[in-house]
């Protein structure tokens, strides 16, 4: 294949469509903007000759029920592969709640007058919608919830944890959030579920347990084997390396200028953009239209603050994760990566690492490191997973623009940012910055892998259609 493809970004869709066109003979070039690979499922490393440490950006797990996809992460991982086993769980009035919901889980921690209270709830807001005595809009992430499951269950387990999440009121979010990241339609589907699961294992993503994870090196290990295979064919990844500008010329692109260390600037017959389409569309010379750049302006992101905890004992809790939903609380989430691998933390140690969603320039982004992880502590210690004295070390790491926000205007301002996206003729943008689209690690790769398909076959083969179906992506 005769042809030089440059792609911009060097997360999993990049990497995996770069891998896709290298294998057909093509010559690719990956520019990132970061010094490593793999946004934000990336890795990295604290290695002594005593003891060693691998990291991740908050719990990652690969899966998915498409059997070749599942072989083609494992070729490009070798033999550094196991499979775990995922349990995650909600901590909410000193209490662990199984997520997703089970019934009988839920049954045994609720109070008596809880629980009378929130059937009473489903079965009235059932009621009223039939009746169309009242009409709940599925709109807005709340109205979505409470039609499906009632206010009861609505403010214990969906509202205040999407709240503290995401820092606006859920009657702000859209409901395309919620039909994205919830399967179970409703009280009696979640019982259904969770009572009869499905014996071939083909239910919805939330219950599925197993999950494909690397034996050593954390997730990041993946992205690091798609750019051994991509330069064992040839192709170039550069790190390092921000997208400055995008030349345009009539509906095609001509040329891609990057910085770093040693800038450059890249021509190619086509081009593949897995950066935020935000940065993509606002590089592009000449300047794109006035309501393309009011489009950029007002589509949000939500920032991270990673806060790492280095604990002195063998295992905080068997969860891979767990949610902290109440507002007392300043982490909403932790993970413990040893439970994804036993090589992730020394014999006898283990480590925390506990999530702080916040907006650029609040008051949790501006805290010190210290303060962070005083604050990630006590809070570990309020719900009695740590002891006084266990944390041994700690660091911060902060990522500024995480994950989209589906505001109920986020359509309005994407759909001319897109528009004006596809207008040029040779680019295709995809992944999860890339479409300003929450979805997990195996549509990511999907979606790289059929961006590559499309410049080999000259057809479009579907990509932005991934992760567009209504079902849990967690």
């Amino acid at each position: 294949m005769a042809t030089h493809v440059a792609v911009l970004g060097g997360g999993l869709a990049g990497l995996s469509c770069a891998y896709e066109l290298s294998c057909e003979g093509a010559e690719v070039t990956v520019i990132e903007r970061e010094e490593h690979v793999g946004g934000m499922a990336s890795s990295f490393l604290d290695e002594t000759p005593a003891e060693s440490w691998s990291y991740d950006f908050g719990p990652h797990r690969f899966h998915s029920d498409d059997a070749e996809l599942i072989e083609h992460v494992k070729h490009i991982l070798g033999d550094n592969h196991r499979t775990a086993q995922r349990l995650s769980r909600i901590v909410l009035f000193n209490r662990f709640f199984d997520y997703p919901l089970r019934a009988g889980n839920v049954l045994r921690n609720l109070p008596f007058r809880v629980l009378v209270r929130a059937f009473a709830d489903y079965v009235w807001v059932r009621f009223t919608e039939r009746t169309r005595l009242s009409k709940h809009s599925d709109d807005n992430f709340e109205g979505w919830v409470v039609k499906r499951f009632g206010r009861t269950l609505y403010n214990l387990f969906f509202g205040r944890y999407t709240e503290k999440a995401w820092k606006m009121p859920p009657t702000q979010i859209s409901g395309d959030w919620a039909s994205q990241r919830i399967s179970l339609l409703s009280l009696g589907d979640t019982v259904r579920k969770t009572l009869f699961r499905p014996l071939n294992g083909q239910g919805p993503r939330t219950l599925v347990t197993d999950f494909l994870y690397p034996d050593r090196g954390g997730i990041g290990e993946l992205a690091r084997g798609y750019v051994r295979a991509i330069e064992s064919r040839g192709g170039t990844v550069i790190t390092g390396a921000p997208v400055v500008r995008v030349n345009q010329s009539g509906n095609r692109v001509t040329s891609i200028k990057y910085g770093g260390a040693e800038p450059g600037v890249l021509e190619a017959d086509h081009y593949i953009s897995t950066i935020p389409i935000t940065a993509l569309a606002r590089s592009v010379r000449p300047q794109a239209p006035p309501e393309v750049r009011d489009g950029i302006r007002n589509l949000k992101y939500i920032s991270i603050i990673f806060v790492y905890l280095q604990v002195d004992k063998p295992q905080v809790s068997p969860d891979s994760w767990l949610y902290l939903p109440e507002h007392h609380l300043t982490v909403h989430r932790i993970s413990e990566f040893k439970n994804f691998s036993p090589s992730s933390a020394p014999a006898g140690k283990t480590c925390v690492c506990a999530e702080v969603t916040c907006r650029i320039g609040d008051e949790h982004w501006r805290a010190s490191e210290d303060e962070l992880i005083a604050t990630a502590t006590a809070d570990l210690e309020a719900i009695d997973l740590l002891a006084p004295g266990e944390v041994i070390g700690g660091f911060v790491k902060r990522i500024p623009y995480a994950y989209p926000v589906y505001d109920l205007e986020y359509k309005e301002n994407l759909t001319p940012v897109l528009d004006f996206v596809h207008s040029l003729e040779n680019i295709r943008t995809g992944g999860r910055q890339g479409l300003f689209r929450y979805n997990n690690m195996d549509q990511s790769i999907e979606m790289g892998r059929r961006m590559a398909w499309s410049v080999i076959a000259g057809r479009d083969t579907g990509h932005e259609a991934v992760a567009t179906e209504a079902e849990y992506f967690g």
